[in-house]
Parts: structure tokens; C-alpha cells; sequence
């Protein structure tokens, strides 16, 4: 299920400061381009090294409608966004936020690792909680995890465990597939 594809913005966009609806505008079709030009069901990774400043609009115009289109099913990707500045970081949550959106974010490693992946945006504790099991055993089934459950005081069925992956992955910050009658769930970006 590994099938990552890095895509450099400012190569894209030829440009260093991503400002405005307007340039996000003028950028989305290069944006679009890009991602189309990837196979489905991968993971695309938006390297924002080099880029100066990215603000809230120009995200609204470019990324935005790219992760609404993957979460509504319009498009089979995921999205993780590494190497944001301090500034852009806050930009792209203010955004997210108020959007009631989620994404994941990561930091460059050594050569083309990604460390510290998180998700940017409000994502409730019971969801990340869900992720939290999924990525700490690389994947995960309903199954496995009603079994792994330790607290018996809020014991949580299958269908509820089944309830969440299926919301985690609409989000887009899982990936699924189908092993014999079981959907198995796994981190859209395992390395850390």
C-alpha cells in the first residue's frame, strides 16, 4: 500500500511567496496538475521548503479544494504537507480550523524522510485516540483492535471501532484494504 509521490511547491508554482485567493487561484491548476499526474490511492507529499510565506487564502484556493475533493470522494489521494515554516504552519491551521477540516503535517528528516507527522485542524480525542492505536501498530482492523481494548469500564463494541476507522479514513488520514472478509487500517505515512 506504499505509494508516496513528493511534489516540490515552489518548482510548481516558480515562485517563493504564496500569497492571496487571487495566486491561489492562478496556482490551482498547477496544484491540480500535479496531483492528477499521480496514481490513485497514493500518497501525495507537498514539500513546502523554500517557500517564504504561505497565507490562509492562497491555502483556501489551492489546498483546500483538494482535500475537499479527496474526503468527498472526487479524487482517491492523500495529503501530507512537510517542511511548512513557522508562519505557514499557523496560516494553514488558521485555515483548516476554520474550515473543521483536518490535515496531516510532517518535518523533513535526513535525505527525503518524514519525522513527526501530526494532524493540523480539531480532531476529536476519541478519533485521535484511534489513530494513536492504528499507527502504534502499523495496522489495525476493527478486530484487532475490540480485542486490544485493556479498559473494560468503557469498552467499546466492534461496530464503534468500525465507526471510527471508517470516519478516520474519509478524513484521508488512513488508508484501507480489504484482507479476506476484514478491512485493515493503516497510517497514510508510516515513517516517523
Amino acid at each position: 500500500m506504499k505509494n508516496d509521490v513528493r511534489i516540490n511547491v515552489r518548482q510548481i508554482t516558480g515562485v517563493d511567496t504564496l500569497i492571496g485567493k487571487i495566486g491561489g487561484t492562478r496556482d490551482f491548476p498547477k496544484f491540480m496538475e500535479a496531483v492528477s499526474a499521480t496514481a490513485e490511492g497514493s500518497t501525495v507529499i507537498f514539500d513546502w521548503s523554500g517557500i517564504e510565506i504561505a497565507t490562509a487564502s492562497y491555502f483556501g484556493s489551492t489546498v483546500l479544494p483538494l482535500l475537499r475533493m479527496s474526503t468527498t470522494g472526487g479524487m482517491d489521494r492523500y495529503f501530507l504537507h512537510v517542511s511548512l515554516n513557522q508562519n505557514s504552519l499557523d496560516e494553514l491551521k488558521l485555515v483548516v480550523e476554520y474550515q473543521n477540516l483536518v490535515v496531516l503535517v510532517g518535518d523533513a528528516g535526513r535525505g527525503d524522510s518524514i519525522r513527526n507527522v501530526r494532524v493540523v485542524g480539531k480532531l476529536e480525542p476519541v478519533y485521535s485516540e484511534t489513530l494513536a492505536a492504528i499507527r502504534a501498530s502499523q495496522t489495525a482492523s476493527a478486530t484487532t483492535l475490540h480485542k486490544g481494548q485493556r479498559s473494560q469500564s468503557t469498552k467499546i463494541g466492534k461496530t464503534g471501532w468500525a465507526n471510527r476507522l471508517s470516519y478516520l479514513f474519509r478524513l484521508r488520514l488512513v488508508k484501507k484494504q480489504r484482507v479476506g472478509r476484514e478491512l485493515v487500517f493503516q497510517p497514510v505515512y508510516g515513517g516517523d
